[in-house]
């Protein structure tokens, strides 16, 4: 089932997407959900602990657009999971993509590269307890051996 969903974008961050969808020919929806996509893959991307989480700096009212976006279930779980783990509200982790991977994925396209619609598909979370602590497995994805991840 998709859910629809907006996001607050600076419309610098929204000249980017619009220059991808562009030279790419994939919709908007797609590209926003390609470049969240590639933060959760970005292995080098720093998780934070014990701080608040980060928003976009501010600007005039008038720079900002609300943007639509239509999300799988998977991806709603997903991307919430971003901003808990990295500590940046969705907007910001797309700013930040819209900057880190414009060029890459540009080159992809140029390249004639295709990108997966769906590189993550299920969702798992999974609680645990052992030795009086509670412990959570969050998996993006569903490993091919469950049982070797997951105390079914």
């Amino acid at each position: 089932m998709a859910i629809d969903t907006t996001l607050n974008v600076h419309e610098s961050t929204l000249r980017r997407i619009d220059r991808i969808t562009s030279i790419t020919g994939r919709a908007r929806n797609r590209v926003i959900v390609d470049l969240l996509t590639r933060v959760m893959s970005d292995r080098g991307k720093q998780f934070a602990t014990g701080c608040t989480v980060r928003y976009q700096r501010r600007d005039n009212k008038e720079k900002w657009r609300t943007v639509h976006v239509r999300l799988s279930e998977d991806e709603v779980d997903y991307f919430r999971d971003l901003r808990g783990v990295y500590k940046r509200s969705e907007s910001l982790l797309l700013a930040e993509a819209a900057r880190e991977y414009l060029s890459d994925i540009i080159r992809e396209a140029l390249r004639g590269v295709k990108s997966d619609n769906h590189p993550f598909q299920n969702y798992v979370l999974s609680r645990h307890e052992a030795e009086g602590l509670i412990f959570w497995t969050i998996c993006w994805g569903f490993p091919p051996t469950p049982q070797n991840h997951f105390k079914l």
